[in-house]
């Protein structure tokens, strides 16, 4: 049996005799109030009762407040409970330390955000296995990464804002209310023996402290409970991320029914209301979701087969119709968890791409160097960064990119020709995504959904297959119909042009695929449109 197991084990046993402890004191604690109630000073000679983790039951016989009168069976039955819970608790202990060891502890010492994080995940999948949920231990580790231990990643948002955006992206109104596992058992009390309990009422009925003693015994009782509610709360809140986790694979597997509404269910549970997202529910409902569920479906179907020189590192190129809106959001939105290393864009703000240019982002072979500019109006955007627009790296807001789907008329035969008979992947690293509309919709879909949603059902579904991913975007980013020219903000994130602007690239035609370049064409030359 694996560490995590025992210790899993030890802790649901812990909670039980916790439990029974708190019940037992009060029972202790009613029938000691008559006791200590007599008036007159208790003049016995005090001798402690024993009780360790090693020794043999308690002699009650021994006691002053069984010879003043208390159920010896009340008494025996508490000091049993007691002693037991020291043995439990030792074996938690060892456990836990067995558990670390395994973690490696040892080299990243005892309070290492990354061994918190890994004796957290491996106890959660100690607890699917004891339900007979099959949840991997990956997915596990990549969701707590993503969440409770979010500021062990570097870049992206910052912390302060990373629990509304990240959590978004996973589907959920907030960080969940778990807590590190170590964290956890070091405030439910397992430092804090019961044994003392009776040794220090004794001593307070020794001094006259009668009504104190009496108080003593009823707060210790209510502590206990509330250390054991604690951690049973604790392990259900896990056990609820884990059903949710394993609920949100099985639907990316099949994407039947496939929806917002579980994410919705999660927010509402860990949140504790029924509030959503207005904007959320219009999603999960609105024609724009259909067309991210049809193309999210084509994506899900081709990861698990996909295969890159170090295993999991992958680079997704999102093809589809962009615009850029006057709401202004933290670049962080596009790199909502560490498994989104980074997001991509490539022409300046207000400015459209042409064949070539996305050609090349998704061949991966863009450079710099080779981008040029026309239909300026008035001149090339100044400064021009000599990089592209890292959103892991910027430390300004962005405008809203807000994406629609290419429509059958555009994109369907060329890419479901390209697809079927030489594949989806270029180079064994990138994986073309368009976003489609569904073939037996005719008229181009005028339904526009943010980047960042896009980005967030991609986190969710590398996730389930435990891989990351650089995100990459060929789409135009001219402003929307009835925006204002934002200037001052594009320029300061990164740069600008003129409306009508297009940024192309020039390469050696010789290296080119004809037939890709042909499908990009039907989507983004300007003069065919």
């Amino acid at each position: 049996m694996e560490a995590a197991d025992l210790l899993c084990d030890s802790l649901f046993l812990w909670m039980k005799n916790r439990k029974e402890c708190a019940e037992e004191l009060r029972v202790l604690a009613e029938a000691a109030t008559p006791v200590l109630s007599k008036t007159g000073v208790v003049t016995r000679p005090m001798v402690p009762i024993s009780v360790t983790a090693t020794g043999g039951t308690a002699d009650c016989g021994t006691s002053p407040l069984v010879e003043e009168g208390m159920s010896s069976s009340t008494f025996n039955k508490a000091t049993e409970l007691i002693e037991e819970d020291e043995k439990v608790g030792t074996s938690i202990k060892k456990h836990l330390q067995d558990l670390k060891d395994q973690c490696g502890g040892a080299q990243l010492g005892d309070h290492a955000d990354e061994l918190d994080c890994e004796v957290t995940s491996l106890l959660m999948c100690a607890l699917a296995r004891r339900d007979n949920t099959h949840v991997t231990l990956d997915f596990l580790r990549a969701f707590n990464r993503a969440t409770v231990f979010r500021h062990m990643t570097p870049g992206g948002l910052d912390p302060v804002e990373a629990e509304s955006f990240i959590c978004r992206a996973l589907g959920l109104d907030r960080v969940p209310v778990i807590k590190s596992s170590l964290k956890v058992l070091d405030a439910i009390g397992l430092d804090r023996p019961l044994s003392n309990l009776i040794v220090t009422c004794e001593e307070m009925v020794k001094r006259n402290r009668v009504t104190e003693a009496s108080k003593f015994l009823w707060d210790s009782a209510r502590d206990i409970l509330e250390g054991q509610q604690e951690l049973q709360e604790q392990l259900d809140e896990m056990h609820k991320i884990i059903q949710k986790l394993f609920q949100m694979k099985h639907l990316m597997k099949n994407l039947g029914g496939y929806s917002l509404r579980i994410n919705q269910d999660y927010c509402n549970e860990i949140s504790g209301d029924n509030t959503v997202d207005p904007r959320t529910e219009e999603e999960a409902h609105g024609n724009e979701f259909t067309d991210l569920q049809f193309s999210l479906g084509r994506l899900i179907r081709i990861l698990p087969d996909s295969r890159t020189p170090d295993g999991s590192h992958i680079h997704i190129v999102i093809v589809a119709h962009g615009r850029i809106d006057d709401r202004f959001m933290p670049a962080g939105v596009l790199v909502p968890t560490d498994n989104i290393t980074d997001t991509i864009l490539y022409s300046p703000w207000n400015c459209s791409i042409d064949p070539r240019a996305a050609f090349a982002i998704a061949q991966g072979n863009i450079q710099v160097t080779d981008r040029e500019f026309q239909n300026m109006a008035n001149c090339e955007p100044d400064p021009l960064p000599q990089r592209w627009n890292s959103m892991r790296g910027s430390h300004h807001d962005i405008p809203e990119i807000l994406l629609s789907p290419l429509t059958p008329e555009e994109a369907w035969i060329g890419f479901e020709w390209f697809f079927r008979d030489i594949g989806i992947e270029i180079e064994d690293r990138i994986i073309i995504f368009p976003y489609l509309d569904p073939q037996d919709q005719v008229n181009a879909s005028e339904d526009l959904i943010p980047l960042s949603i896009f980005i967030s059902k991609i986190s969710d579904i590398l996730l389930a297959q435990g891989k990351t991913a650089t995100v990459h975007l060929a789409a135009n980013l001219t402003r929307r119909a009835g925006s204002p020219l934002m200037p001052e903000e594009w320029g300061r994130q990164y740069a600008y042009t003129s409306d009508g602007t297009v940024m192309t690239v020039n390469m050696d035609d010789r290296n080119m695929n004809s037939l890709l370049l042909a499908i990009f064409r039907s989507v983004f030359d300007k003069n065919r449109r």
